[in-house]
């Protein structure tokens, strides 16, 4: 996954959150439901503004979602971002959107709304943003996540800031590289363990071919004993007069299937 993606992903999850008519009930998407501009993202970022309206918080909670707060202040150029015309100071504005670019729409001279750049196909893109609604047009306090879309020649004077992702695709890299050395040593522990079922294995054909119990104690496997014990018992397993039984594995497992069928009984 790219940081962009990781961004996106993190966007997508919010649509359909609504604001709130209370401090209460925060981390519900539907639940007290309102207009008064309270949210798990003021909360989160910044709860001294709740009540404020907050689609420029909603893209720093992403952010910070996405890739911390460090990482966001710096891909933000300032922490929390939570007015366009900052945003609008701080970038170099483009003209035209690219896929994660954070959009920042101008209405009556003046940068009021913002958002996130999910999708860009020519003049068409799609976005994701918060306090707003699923109407067409730019909806800058609509009370809630939402996914819209636009042509971008039908909005003059909006811009599209975009952050330096080589902030965040750095330290990508560093867990790639750890994920590559955790995967080697994954795999070079997994052949040991490979050697050391080989080596047992080998273990258990040398006693299982060369081993000799002599007497039914406890350096007979415990499951061969009453099956041995019957067998002597009846006579059919006899020691050698220093009372030596002589059996190999193969033995044994031949007293147990004997046991088993019952010939070993009075």
């Amino acid at each position: 996954m790219s940081v962009i993606d990781k961004l996106i992903q993190i966007a997508n999850a919010e649509v359909g959150y609504l604001e709130k008519s209370s401090n209460s009930q925060l981390d519900s998407k539907t639940a007290n439901a309102g207009t008064a501009n309270y949210t798990k993202y003021w909360r989160d970022i910044k709860p001294e503004y709740q009540g404020q309206p907050w689609c420029a918080c909603f893209v720093t909670w992403c952010f910070t979602k996405a890739f911390g707060k460090d990482n966001a202040q710096k891909l933000l150029k300032h922490y929390p971002y939570v007015y366009c015309p900052t945003m609008a100071s701080l970038f170099t504005l483009n003209a035209n959107p690219t896929v994660g670019d954070i959009v920042i729409f101008k209405h009556n001279g003046t940068f009021t709304h913002t958002g996130i750049v999910t999708g860009v196909n020519g003049d068409y893109f799609t976005t994701i943003e918060g306090n707003t609604n699923g109407g067409s047009t730019i909806i800058a306090n609509g009370g809630g996540v939402c996914r819209k879309s636009y042509y971008n020649s039908n909005l003059p004077g909006t811009k599209f800031c975009t952050p330096d992702w080589s902030i965040v695709e750095e330290s990508e890299d560093l867990t790639m590289t750890q994920y590559n050395e955790l995967k080697s040593l994954i795999e070079k522990q997994s052949a040991e363990i490979a050697d050391l079922k080989n080596i047992n294995q080998q273990l258990v054909n040398v006693v299982q071919t060369t081993m000799v119990y002599d007497f039914n104690d406890d350096n007979m496997p415990s499951w061969a004993r009453p099956a041995v014990q019957a067998a002597m018992d009846c006579g059919a397993v006899q020691g050698d007069e220093q009372g030596r039984l002589g059996l190999s594995y193969k033995d044994l497992r031949a007293i147990c299937r004997e046991y088993r069928c019952g010939l070993y009984n009075k």
